[in-house]
């Protein structure tokens, strides 16, 4: 799009992203935005981090205190999110069952209100639905009313 002409505030709306990234995707010459690379701050402290959680026996504002304690300033939230990157706190999830469907063999349908505004006016409509599994095609048509019988 920037070769074409096109301004980086309208490539980054185009696209959702930052007007910085498009930015430097411009000056790299490459095509793809470039990765977030971060150093994690608890990178060296996990075996810490599984100490303290056990002692505070799960309690992660405690452990974030202990943390202080000893030097480490983190917030809550960069502690939390690490603690789930690292799996200490939860069970990793694991899948239940394998699911194989044929073509058009299951499939789930959906009728929900919504109330919409036409020509200036809120007028209540009904929105059948239908998800094919196989596919994950969707399908949606907009009702006065809906019976299903």
């Amino acid at each position: 799009m920037s070769k074409e002409g096109h301004g980086s505030i309208k490539i980054a709306k185009a696209l959702s992203l930052s007007r910085n990234a498009v930015r430097k995707v411009i000056r790299s010459g490459h095509v793809e935005v470039p990765g977030l690379e971060r150093d994690e701050l608890l990178t060296g402290s996990l075996e810490l981090v599984r100490a303290l959680y056990d002692d505070c026996r799960g309690n992660l504002v405690r452990v974030g205190e202990k943390l202080a304690d000893s030097g480490i300033e983190v917030g809550y939230s960069t502690l939390t999110s690490f603690c789930r990157r690292h799996e200490i706190g939860t069970a990793p999830k694991q899948a239940f069952g394998a699911y194989h469907f044929a073509p058009g063999e299951e499939m789930q349908h959906d009728t929900s209100p919504h109330t919409v505004p036409i020509a200036g006016k809120k007028v209540a409509l009904q929105c059948a639905s239908l998800v094919m599994c196989y596919s994950r095609d969707l399908y949606a048509q907009v009702y006065r009313r809906w019976s299903r019988f």
